[in-house]
């Protein structure tokens, strides 16, 4: 094929924190009350995403930032609307890097502080990450069904 003059040059998208689209959900604003408005509806949050170039890595924060909305919460009480200022908490991702796809114990504790001092230190994970292999059922491709010709066949196999 002849390359096309005016398409443009691919550029890797690298990982990195970008504007995304948040929708709040009212769960945020009141978890007991279901019959109320949000406004506005939508805010931007910055989120990691991107490449890392292999299936086995993923883009994920490293450092995040909680910062405070205030949204407004209208409810109709009695035919009367009523706006009410609330504030609700938002994640937003300040630091990105590409990490694996599988939890690795040097990760992971249950105080999570090996992972804090990993990140604040600038170590890196392990380079070697075994896999487990997951029981997953057959495929209906390899399942073995009997096949009879006639009807004679049929009526013998329902018999006890």
């Amino acid at each position: 094929r002849s390359l096309d003059p005016s398409a443009e040059r691919a550029v890797l998208a690298e990982c990195k924190t970008r504007t995304e689209v948040f929708e709040i959900p009212r769960s945020l604003v009141d978890p007991t009350n279901a019959n109320f408005l949000v406004w506005p509806t939508c805010v931007e949050v910055q989120r990691c995403s991107g490449c890392c170039n292999s299936k086995v890595m993923q883009c994920r924060p490293t450092q995040v930032l909680q910062r405070h909305l205030q949204v407004n919460k209208v409810q109709y009480v009695k035919g009367k609307t009523v706006i009410q200022s609330v504030v609700v908490e938002v994640e937003d991702h300040v630091k990105c890097r590409c990490e694996s796809v599988f939890p690795s114990p040097w990760h992971t504790s249950p105080s999570g502080s090996r992972r804090t001092e990993a990140i604040s230190t600038g170590m890196s994970a392990p380079a070697s990450v075994t896999r487990r292999r997951e029981h997953r059922e057959k495929k209906s491709k390899h399942r073995i069904f009997k096949h009879y010709r006639g009807k004679k066949g049929h009526r013998d196999s329902f018999k006890t």
